[in-house]
């Protein structure tokens, strides 16, 4: 196998197919489809060479998974896609109605990890273009919680769910009375309003999911609120807490220190950023 790297940021040992095209299984949601393009981009990057990402998706292009959705999956991969820094290294196929069984079952296939193809990814660090990196608004908080979705998250989801709802609404209560300015998306949000409040915000805090890809595309600092370490590996300029009660990381206390705790939340996006900025040769 001569076409691996390792990555830099993860030092993951990955590789891509011969024909440089990779297929990825399309679902509802931003986060996955923006995690298959992050990773697109990279091999591209590594290898010096254009990738074609065929996108397999088990509905028509016009399907709308809610009633109140403002645009399909298509429409706002398109949209994001264009914001990407050297978007034109990737092109996407999408294959619409798809039957392809194989595909369903390992979400990728044409690249992925040296050893195991289908060990999970942690070397998708992409980002979107410089110039759309900004300074949030002082005191802007954007926030998700899985409230809204049509569909709590239910068994093998369930930790995304570890924070109930009047944990999220004491979140929210204590965010106010500190004179922050509140800003909550849901899957209802169109994605031009979602980009955009997430670019000014000063920080995001929020569940696993939704839109925390553009968060963390934008390098913006965030706390992320779940009981897997995935969460670690889907943000990892934030910061990221299990649970509300911790022996050695308590949600609470993190939260009751705000707004000291800024400087801690933007000195580990700092971080992140200039990791990221060296290894795809962006200068600051």
């Amino acid at each position: 196998m001569t076409n691996w790297f390792r990555e830099p940021i993860s030092n993951q040992p990955i590789f891509v197919n011969d024909s440089y095209e990779i297929d990825w299984r399309g679902t509802l949601g931003v986060g996955d489809i923006l995690y298959g393009l992050n990773c697109a981009h990279q091999l591209a990057h590594l290898h010096n060479h254009h990738i074609r990402m065929n996108v397999f998706w088990k509905h028509d292009a016009d399907f709308l998974y809610h009633y109140e959705d403002p645009e399909t999956i298509i429409e706002r991969t398109q949209y994001l896609h264009n914001m990407y820094h050297r978007q034109s290294d990737v092109t996407l196929n999408h294959i619409f109605n798809s039957t392809d069984d194989d595909i369903e079952k390992k979400r990728w296939r044409g690249f992925g990890h040296k050893r195991d193809p289908q060990r999970v990814l942690s070397f998708h660090h992409w980002m979107f273009r410089k110039e759309l990196w900004t300074t949030g608004r002082p005191k802007k908080v954007v926030f998700w919680r899985p409230t809204f979705n049509r569909e709590i998250p239910s068994g093998g989801k369930k930790w995304k769910m570890t924070f109930s709802v009047k944990e999220w609404e004491r979140i929210i209560h204590f965010l106010e009375l500190k004179g922050y300015e509140l800003v909550e998306l849901t899957y209802r949000t169109p994605i031009s309003e979602a980009f955009y409040h997430i670019r000014t915000s000063n920080f995001c805090i929020f569940y696993d999911g939704m839109w925390q890809y553009i968060a963390r595309n934008l390098g913006k600092p965030v706390i992320t609120l779940g009981g897997s370490s995935i969460c670690k590996v889907h943000s990892p300029q934030g910061v990221y807490f299990a649970r509300p009660h911790d022996e050695d990381n308590d949600f609470w206390d993190y939260l009751y220190n705000l707004p000291k705790n800024e400087s801690h939340l933007e000195s580990r996006a700092n971080r992140y950023k200039t990791k990221l900025w060296e290894s795809l040769n962006v200068s600051d």
